[in-house]
């Protein structure tokens, strides 16, 4: 799919998100420039990165990639947010349903549980419960990069997740895989 992208539409809560996204498209051999990839930070946006304002965000952003892809310009718009204390099924679906998503939208949902540090120390090879708040310490760009390449090589099948990769993540390999 990412090989027919022109542009990257990218709607998240904070940098370690951005950055994780970031990283991984790099590792696909994406353009991460701008007008290729153009991020919608919650944290730059209002003040403190939150779910709410992604969420409000988002129908606007899934009608706009719509509206792209009938002037077959192919927009991929990819979602992240934290599923916090949520479930992942919860979290997802406050985004699948108003506007109802097709299964044929150019859309990617990332949600990691709790949050998106908790893939990151995953990938990192770390024991990390789903539960646990592992927002501190941030974690470090090469922390970040590092985690990109294990998630991009496990999408991948190479090699396989190990017990350290959680199930949100595990679950979620088939979505990064359709970013390349």
């Amino acid at each position: 799919m990412s090989n027919r992208v022109s542009q990257i539409i990218l709607l998240c809560e904070d940098d370690p998100q951005e950055s994780l996204v970031r990283y991984y498209l790099k590792q696909c051999g994406q353009n991460t420039d701008p007008p290729y990839l153009r991020p919608f930070n919650a944290s730059r946006q209002v003040h403190g990165g939150n779910v709410q304002w992604v969420l409000q965000q988002f129908p606007r952003q899934l009608m706009a990639c719509r509206k792209r892809h009938v002037s077959h310009t192919n927009t991929l718009l990819i979602v992240v947010a934290d599923a916090d204390k949520l479930t992942v099924q919860s979290r997802l679906a406050g985004f699948i349903a108003t506007p109802p998503v097709d299964p044929s939208d150019p859309v990617v949902i990332l949600i990691p549980r709790r949050h998106i540090e908790t893939w990151i120390r995953s990938a990192r090879g770390d024991s990390v419960s789903e539960t646990d708040d592992y927002k501190k310490p941030e974690p470090q760009k090469s922390e970040i990069r590092d985690a990109a390449r294990q998630i991009f090589a496990w999408s991948h099948g190479q090699p396989k997740p190990g017990s350290a990769c959680v199930q949100s993540l595990l679950s979620a390999l088939q979505h990064w895989r359709r970013l390349g």
